[in-house]
């Protein structure tokens, strides 16, 4: 997957210098509040969502790192960092670490992340309308809303210490997680302009690595080390969370996991070799528990 590395690389120092540049200084009043938005947005993510962004997009057509492109994923990892911030407070999930390090309101203050994640989202919005694109805001925005990531978490929270089904945890994370992956795929399609068809098969892909994702992500918090994984393990266990491996146990949350990445390589058949991004980064999301 040396490709595949590069690759990340690549999008990695494009999403940075993008967010750099359109992310409010530290120094710029009132300070507290953009320190926040650099600590958590620079805390070391590996850039995924925007990767799957680019390379859906490049897959369509466009050059790479396009500006239209840059900003949309920019803006999508602008959400997704608000998206962290608001699970891991206390009234959420009330997580001490992120990413190796604390979490927003425990380097700063509770009230200050919630206004930090708030005003992420919002800056996010900002740089998407200047794309022109009301397809890629309405895209995002309904991955976003109560049929998408809140709904997931609203499900996720009521479902705390509750004896659920395969279809509760999977409605939780195909809308909790899942949704803005898949939407940052079909983000990148639609700025090359894809055909519906295309945008249709993209949209399968996203979804199924985007619940692979989340199925894996369980995994790993029960096999895993706070250390290696930069949060908090077994915390869902401990707080009674709807989880694939509460439901399906372990290996058969692993088998699950590689159907899934099956399906989404079947998805993007149709691209040949100008999928081969999107492929590899398919088995890169499944690899870390095979």
């Amino acid at each position: 997957m040396n490709d595949l590395k590069e690759y990340m690389l690549r999008v990695s120092e494009l999403i940075d210098n993008t967010l750099e540049d359109l992310l409010p200084a530290g120094g710029v009043y009132p300070e507290s509040i953009h320190k926040l938005m650099r600590y958590t947005t620079f805390a070391g993510g590996k850039r995924i969502r925007p990767c799957l962004l680019l390379a859906a997009n490049e897959a369509c057509g466009d050059t790479f790192g396009n500006q239209n492109a840059a900003c949309a994923g920019a803006a999508i990892e602008m959400l997704h960092t608000f998206s962290l911030i608001h699970d891991d407070l206390p009234c959420m999930d009330d997580d001490d670490f992120r990413r190796g390090k604390p979490t927003a309101h425990k380097a700063f203050n509770e009230a200050l992340a919630v206004l930090g994640g708030d005003a992420l989202c919002i800056h996010a919005f900002e740089i998407l309308a200047k794309t022109n694109r009301i397809d890629i805001i309405q895209e995002i925005s309904q991955a976003l809303g109560t049929g998408g990531m809140i709904g997931g978490q609203v499900v996720d929270i009521e479902s705390e210490g509750k004896n659920v089904d395969k279809s509760t945890v999977e409605y939780i994370h195909n809308n909790k997680t899942a949704a803005l992956i898949r939407a940052s795929v079909t983000t990148g399609a639609l700025l090359a302009n894809a055909s519906p068809d295309d945008i249709k098969k993209l949209s399968s892909y996203g979804n199924h690595i985007g619940l692979a994702f989340q199925v894996v992500d369980d995994i790993l918090d029960e096999e895993s080390t706070t250390e290696t994984l930069g949060k908090d393990a077994g915390s869902d266990r401990a707080k009674g969370k709807a989880t694939f491996p509460a439901v399906y146990g372990i290996e058969e949350s692993k088998k699950y996991a590689k159907e899934l990445i099956d399906k989404a390589h079947a998805d993007i058949g149709f691209l040949g070799n100008k999928g081969k991004i999107l492929y590899e980064l398919a088995d890169y999301i499944r690899v870390r528990v095979s």
